[in-house]
């Protein structure tokens, strides 16, 4: 039998640090970095925020805030609660609040795309807000129409946030279509691409002075899976062009309603 691509190990099981059945699904659940897990709780008609350390898995900590949406700093006892259109940022160990935002639009996603920002997305635009200073989020870019009536599941940035995609699916056709938006702050030109997961990831090829910026992107469509690897930008001086590649990802008869819906590079 060949070896599995990957290797799974199980941390816990959160029904045994307390949390109920009725509360793990996708709308209470959020895990924004290997750091911290977050539930949303109803006990009876209150509800809790339960955030659990998973170096202390443990001791989870259980706070009173009623909210539609939490999400934890990637590493820092920081979180972010959604709403209806209120946005806020506390520190938990300085038992303070970061900032706050009244929002115009709804926003359906949110995400921390790096320690010291969080991207919103509404409807029609998507926005980036600074844990820092006092300034109300900033719009990066309109939506494309590509997405319009998808349910958007993620959103990326690469190391220097000059390169964002946001992901999103919808049924069409009896299947599950990816389609992305591909953005670049410095040149402001989107790109539609079909694909159901992205990421970007900095890579030395042998010879080059300088990491190349690539692109990564997977897409399962009538005619198979495949992965994409392309460098965006320009590359850097002195660097030779990292070649795209794309290779085929195999779905067995077993899958063949599969798609992909997470990269990690």
């Amino acid at each position: 039998m060949a070896l599995l691509p990957i290797r799974f190990h199980e941390h816990l099981q959160l029904t045994n640090v307390g949390i109920r059945p009725q509360n793990i699904c996708f709308a209470n659940v959020t895990m924004e970095s290997d750091k911290f897990i977050v539930v949303r709780e109803m006990i009876g008609d209150s509800q809790q925020v339960v955030i659990i350390d998973l170096a202390d898995p443990a001791n989870p900590q259980r706070r009173p805030i009623s909210a539609d949406s939490v999400i934890m700093h990637p590493t820092a006892k920081i979180i972010a609660l959604k709403s209806g259109k209120t946005l806020q940022i506390f520190n938990i160990e300085l038992k303070a609040k970061v900032k706050a935002h009244q929002n115009a639009e709804d926003i359906i996603f949110w995400k921390w795309i790096n320690e010291k920002t969080i991207a919103l997305v509404s409807e029609t635009a998507v926005y980036h807000w600074s844990i820092e200073g006092e300034a109300a989020p900033t719009k990066m870019f309109d939506r494309h129409q590509s997405l319009a009536g998808s349910q958007i599941i993620n959103y990326r940035a690469d190391a220097d946030c000059k390169w964002l995609v946001l992901v999103g699916i919808a049924a069409k056709e009896n299947r599950v279509v990816g389609s992305m938006q591909l953005y670049s702050t410095e040149r402001k030109v989107s790109q539609p691409i079909e694909g159901h997961a992205a990421s970007f990831v900095r890579f030395k090829m042998d010879g080059n002075p300088h990491p190349s910026n690539l692109f990564c992107f997977s897409v399962k469509n009538e005619a198979g899976g495949k992965l994409h690897v392309i460098e965006v930008g320009s590359p850097p001086a002195g660097n030779q062009p990292f070649p795209k590649k794309a290779v085929d990802v195999p779905y067995t008869a077993e899958t063949a309603n599969d798609f992909p819906v997470s990269m990690q590079a």
